[in-house]
Formats: structure tokens, C-alpha cells, sequence
């Protein structure tokens, strides 16, 4: 007679098999790219595959300036837990860090600058303004045991806009949770940084790549 051990045992490559199934299924439907909606902060929003929400204005490229300032990130999260508030810090600079090293490695702009006075004087220049709206650190319980579906995986809204002067050019709202096949499988035996720092970095590249793509005109 086999023993319960056993049994259980062997039950564990067809759990971890179910696991990496459902993490092959998109983590969110991808949404429309053509519909879209005004939001409440009077930006009229477009859906994105890989950004959620963008708007750009008509007749933006950014061929057209030498230097970009990315601000330092800042933070509005009304409903924060406690428990995340040291990540969220973590967090914050880790995105303007991401941001800067997409935007170098994808050459989108000749120069970056990280304060105003790194800006040349007299160069056609744009200003980066992101917020952090919604932050979860998230937990490796709840991944473990429902991860492939979401549960415990940290969380990162951020909100951007580009602005030359004072007119807004370029906005977009993205939202990461643990998106990776790798962290819906095995996001249980990750970490929360682990996590998050793939979920940041992948944010930023898309941004990069949509700027590429979708704002370069002559």
C-alpha cells in the first residue's frame, strides 16, 4: 500500500502544470486600441496593447527636441497599506531609473537630463512628470497558492504626461501586477521586488517603444 506522502507527492507536477497553463492566458483583456474616454482629469484616453491608456497630440515627435528632463517620480496613493509604504519608496526611484535607462538604450531622445540645470540652454527641450495612483507590494501566500490568477501580486499604476513648456503633448496611464508567465507560474517562490522590478522595467520599455512607434513623425 502507496502511502498518503506519496500520493501527495506525485499530485505536485500536475499542479505546477495547471499553474504554468493558466499563467499563459493574458493576465487583463487586451483592450481595444480605437475606443475612447475622457478622463475625469479632462485627458481624453485611447486604449493600448501594451500602455492601457495614451493620448498624444496632434502633430507631437519627438524628433523635433534634443533633451528630455525626467522629473524625480512623485505619489498619490489615498489608500496605501502600511506594509507597503518602504516598497512604494523602493519603487519610486527604480521607475525614474527604468524610464531613463529605456529611453537611452532606445535612443529616443539625443540627451537626458535628470534636473533642470543638466538642460543646455536654448535646446528644444520636454518635461517627463510621473505619478505613482495605486501601489500593493503584494505577498507570496496568496501567489503561491492563487498566483497564476492574480492573488498577491504586487501592484504599480503609474500616470505620466510630456510637456513642452506648459502644453501637455503625451499622457499615458499603465497598471502592472505580476504580468510575466514566470511570475503568474512560480510568483510563490519569488519575491515582491523580484516581481515588481520585472513589472517596472517592462512598464518602461513600453513606453519607450510607444514613443518609437507612435510619435516619431518627421
Amino acid at each position: 500500500m502507496r502511502s498518503g506522502h506519496s500520493r501527495r507527492t506525485r499530485r505536485w507536477p500536475a499542479v505546477l502544470l495547471v499553474m504554468a497553463l493558466a499563467a499563459c492566458a493574458p493576465a487583463t483583456p487586451t483592450p481595444t486600441a480605437t475606443s475612447t474616454a475622457t478622463d475625469r482629469d479632462g485627458v481624453a484616453y485611447r486604449n493600448d496593447e501594451h500602455l492601457q491608456r495614451v493620448w498624444i497630440a496632434d502633430g507631437f515627435s519627438v524628433k523635433r527636441y534634443q533633451t528630455v528632463l525626467v522629473l524625480e517620480p512623485r505619489t498619490d496613493v489615498p489608500k496605501l497599506n502600511p506594509d507597503g509604504k518602504e516598497n512604494l519608496q523602493w519603487a519610486r526611484v527604480l521607475l525614474r531609473d527604468e524610464v531613463v535607462k529605456a529611453l537611452r538604450a532606445k535612443r529616443v531622445f539625443p540627451a537626458i537630463a535628470l534636473t533642470t540645470s543638466e538642460v543646455p540652454s536654448g535646446a528644444r527641450s520636454l518635461r517627463m512628470e510621473t505619478t505613482i495612483v495605486e501601489y500593493e507590494k503584494g505577498g507570496g501566500g496568496a501567489r503561491f497558492f492563487a498566483g497564476a490568477y492574480g492573488a498577491g501580486q504586487p501592484v504599480i499604476r503609474v500616470r505620466g504626461r510630456v510637456l513642452d513648456g506648459d502644453r501637455p503633448v503625451f499622457a499615458f496611464d499603465a497598471r502592472r501586477s505580476g504580468d510575466s508567465g514566470l511570475s503568474r507560474a512560480f510568483g510563490g517562490y519569488r519575491g515582491d521586488r523580484a516581481i515588481q522590478e520585472e513589472d517596472i522595467r517592462d512598464l518602461a520599455v513600453d513606453l519607450a517603444d510607444f514613443l518609437i512607434r507612435n510619435a516619431s513623425a518627421p
